[in-house]
């Protein structure tokens, strides 16, 4: 079977959310579909009564189905004999649609004492809010710190995303799939993720990838630094010539999640604006003010603006003082949120470090910086002023020692994108999906998942 450019999908899965595409012929487009990582569950146990009923109702169709028998063998030879042909011929024809169904069948009644759960995902999920009691409905995220903890919601948040929102047909599935995933999932992971797409989903095809060679791939070039702030950890990820630098990967538990918290407390302490809003501040209204034009993350030399700015949230106008500057303070000095852990200049070198001299210059003047907290204003700045800071120079320069500090960003040939540095790993995903789905030696198509099975996912990925 043909792949067509038109029907290929990316999926890149996040803890905090994720985000998918269809049809690569243009890649100058951010994803089509971006949604929160989470899953509602909502388990029904069946009362004693509704089994009885279903057995019952079960027992009476046998004895429906006996007595029809009998009293078909009681009619004339000649009947029969006909019968039978037009049996065998329709037999012929629908054994495999028959025998899907019987199994079907069998498989309901079989489980119809056991508890049925429900999934919710996307615009559902919202409706099943509002519908169903919190002691009813269990709201979750099936990514935490990282690691796929429920593999069942994640099951369920993938076919939502191929299926409701992309409009995938899982019957007729010729869209083969492109997943992003961490340069933490084990093997064992990737081996679940293959066997799930090929045969819950029906896929024609699959391949791995991860994000942060795909973001390099994105900004157009092979090697870099990639400094990914996420939600739960930020990673720092050397790549030199396509190949990541596994050795020299340096993590830190300081994100998103820290900011948004930190950024609460201390909105909880400008008595002016808890007084002005008039409601108790959540993580939601910190989080809403951290990504809005509002915050910024001040130069290492600059003095904050006494001035408080004006700003809108669920109708309610109000102001807000200089915790707008600190919000991502803990980026630089993770002890604000009680984590002794490298700082983020700390965290870079150390990366660094663990590459070969010959190796690092070019890692310093090929930076990007991505997540979901990139954009902020003034954090790349202070990011740059603060490495330079902490570079030795000197007069004589070293063989291997760092003349500049550069930051990648998306080519100016793809416009819309160009801005956007967060999309920069989707990009590469695309261009990657165009390059390798035209050819089945590229990527795991049926017959290797057939010949091989998940396994398989180890010799033909990455």
């Amino acid at each position: 079977m043909a792949l067509r450019d038109e029907n290929f999908v990316v999926l890149h899965s996040g803890s905090w959310n994720i985000k998918a595409g269809i049809n690569v012929t243009d890649t100058n487009k951010p994803p089509t579909v971006t949604i929160r990582s989470l899953v509602g569950s909502r388990t029904v146990v069946p009362e004693p009564s509704e089994v009885t009923d279903a057995d019952s109702a079960t027992n009476a169709s046998s004895v429906v189905e006996a007595t029809t028998t009998t009293t078909t063998e009681s009619d004339s030879t000649a009947e029969n004999a006909e019968s039978s042909e037009i049996k065998v011929e329709k037999a012929e024809q629908e054994s495999d649609s028959e025998a899907a169904t019987e199994t079907q069948e069998q498989s309901k009644e079989q489980d119809s004492s056991k508890p049925q759960t429900t999934y919710y995902c996307g615009s559902a999920l919202t409706e099943a809010i509002q519908q169903y009691p919190e002691s009813e409905l269990t709201v979750s995220t099936p990514i935490q710190e990282g690691i796929i903890k429920d593999w069942a919601a994640m099951e369920a948040l993938w076919r939502h995303v191929l299926f409701k929102e992309l409009g995938v047909k899982r019957s007729r599935n010729a869209s083969p799939v492109l997943m992003v995933v961490p340069t933490d999932w084990t093997k064992e992971e990737h081996e679940r993720i293959t066997q799930i797409f090929f045969e819950n989903f029906n896929v024609p095809g699959l391949y791995l990838a991860e994000e942060p060679l795909m973001t390099i791939y994105g900004c157009g070039t092979v090697s870099g630094l990639v400094i990914d702030i996420g939600h739960s950890s930020t990673e720092i990820t050397p790549i030199i010539e396509t190949q990541i630098q596994r050795h020299a990967i340096v993590t830190i538990p300081v994100a998103g999640a820290d900011f948004d918290a930190h950024f609460l407390r201390l909105l909880q302490a400008d008595a002016q604006l808890v007084r002005e809003y008039g409601e108790p501040l959540d993580l939601e209204f910190a989080r809403f003010l951290k990504e809005s034009s509002v915050c910024q993350v001040l130069g290492r030399d600059e003095k904050e603006n006494k001035n408080r700015a004006q700003t809108e949230y669920n109708g309610k106008k109000f102001s807000v003082g200089p915790a707008r500057f600190k919000a991502f303070d803990p980026l630089f000095n993770p002890d604000l949120v009680g984590k002794r852990v490298l700082n983020i200049v700390e965290a870079i070198h150390a990366a660094q470090l663990g590459c070969k001299g010959e190796k690092r210059q070019p890692l310093w003047e090929a930076m990007v910086v991505t997540g979901g907290s990139c954009q902020v204003k003034g954090l790349q700045a202070r990011l740059q002023a603060e490495i330079e800071y902490s570079l030795t120079v000197s007069e004589n320069f070293g063989e291997y020692q760092s003349r500049e500090v550069k930051f990648l960003k998306i080519p100016d040939y793809f416009p819309a994108l160009k801005d956007s540095i967060v999309h920069a790993g989707f990009l590469g995903s695309e261009i990657v999906a165009k390059l390798i789905f035209p050819d089945p030696r590229n990527y795991i198509n049926k017959v290797d998942y057939n010949e091989s099975g998940p396994s398989v996912v180890h010799t033909k990925t990455f």
